[in-house]
């Protein structure tokens, strides 16, 4: 059944509904857009100030060349549920610690990469120089986290939306249902004493009055064209 052959009641809640889920939805993917380049933004700002903290405890462990301490230092990221690995190069470029340390070696990139943090195939990839002093560089640190933390908080966005959308969409049936008699009211009048008219040939019936707006006119209108019809039926 298309929109034209709905009763006029019906038809008036769906252009009401559809409004308004249209507007919703456009609203919610205007958020969600938002939330997402904010949150990538977010995440970069969190992963490299956790990178300055781990690169400034490792430059005794690299200096040094003490590994183990540096070893230490990576598993301290346990902490850190979305850190899916992590390693320290030293300043040839070679691998000398990583997290997780059951992880393999190939697992990890071969060499330091550019400084800098990216996102990469689903993962928040970057790296950060370990540096002594104002210039003295020591090696670098590699870090690579998922966006677990982003799926978790759109989950919730969208159950949340979700529900914002079911109490809208509830709440603009029953306004609309409560205010759209005003204007569907004058029109079933029209339309009843209209169907009247046509099938009993009866010119005595009238419409109910209506106000002083546009249906109101028409309704006085088709009122006094009964009244002229019915004096010539006479």
């Amino acid at each position: 059944m298309t929109l034209k052959n709905l009763p006029i009641r019906r038809k008036l809640t769906v252009i009401i509904l559809g409004t308004s889920g249209v507007v919703l939805l456009l609203t919610c993917a205007a958020f969600f857009a938002y939330e997402f380049l904010t949150f990538r933004q977010t995440t970069i700002r969190q992963m490299s100030t956790l990178a300055e903290v781990i690169a400034d405890n490792s430059t005794a462990a690299l200096a040094f060349q003490n590994y183990d301490d540096a070893k230490d230092t990576l598993d301290s990221l346990k902490a850190e549920r979305h850190i899916v690995s992590a390693a320290l190069y030293d300043k040839e470029g070679k691998l000398v610690a990583r997290y997780p340390g059951n992880m393999a070696a190939a697992a990890f990139p071969s060499a330091a990469g550019k400084d800098g943090f990216r996102f990469e195939q689903g993962h928040l990839v970057g790296y950060q120089p370990v540096v002594q002093g104002a210039n003295k560089r020591l090696g670098t640190l590699f870090l690579k986290a998922d966006m677990g933390a982003m799926y978790e908080r759109f989950r919730l966005y969208g159950a949340i939306a979700a529900l914002v959308i079911a109490v809208s969409f509830l709440a603009a049936y029953f306004i609309s249902r409560t205010l759209q008699n005003q204007i569907s009211g004058p029109i079933l009048s029209l339309a009843e004493t209209a169907r009247a008219v046509a099938e009993r040939r009866d010119y005595s019936v009238r419409a109910a009055e209506g106000g002083e707006d546009e249906l109101g006119l028409l309704t006085d209108a088709f009122n006094q064209m009964l009244a002229e019809i019915q004096k010539l039926a006479h």
